[in-house]
């Protein structure tokens, strides 16, 4: 499994690094960071360097159309090292939404609304490889939702819509399907 694991890391790595399509800005003062933009390439050392720098922070909210799912992996096991709870009060698709699942504290806002889809392998393996790599970026996947408490029958709605498609489901859409998080009404 650790072959396939490293298998995966080096696929999901790209030769060059293009310029970052996110931002991380921490608002200490408020105990939170504004996660914005595509979770690409360095997203997750990214906020490893920003929750070294501002310690206290105890939130992230993030909005995000998505992106590679093993960055969000890594970046939703660094926020739970730390504690961080993750709330989404915009939309947050695709690799965004296994972050939010995967993240052990998980908040949503009245306006929050989470996209999922078929996933989308940034490339392929050579040959008999994909055949391996492909199941395993399935799991993946499906196990970040499972820890959030998405059903199997969810997972397997969600697999069904294209990629190009979205399923946006609502705070009430994910609490009467058993998914766990806190409701959080903003303040005025």
């Amino acid at each position: 499994m650790k072959t396939l694991a490293i298998l995966l890391a080096l696929l999901a790595s790209s030769g060059s690094a293009p310029a970052p399509q996110f931002r991380i800005a921490p608002i200490e003062r408020l105990g939170h960071f504004m996660v914005l933009g595509r979770i690409t390439d360095g997203f997750e050392e990214e906020l490893r360097l920003k929750i070294a720098e501002n310690p206290k922070i105890k939130r992230v909210y993030i909005e995000s159309p998505g992106g590679l799912t093993l960055q969000a992996k890594g970046a939703a096991r660094l926020l739970n090292e730390h504690g961080i709870a993750v709330r989404v009060a915009g939309k947050c698709a695709s690799a965004c939404v296994h972050l939010w699942a995967a993240a052990d504290h998980r908040e949503l806002t009245s306006s929050a609304r989470l996209g999922l889809h078929a996933g989308r392998p940034r490339k392929e393996a050579p040959g008999p490889l994909e055949l391996l790599a492909a199941p395993a970026r399935q799991k993946i996947s499906d196990d970040m939702l499972r820890h959030a408490g998405f059903s199997e029958s969810l997972i397997a709605k969600a697999r069904q819509i294209p990629h190009k498609s979205i399923l946006w489901l609502t705070p009430a859409d994910l609490s009467a399907a058993g998914v766990r998080f806190t409701l959080i009404e903003p303040a005025t």
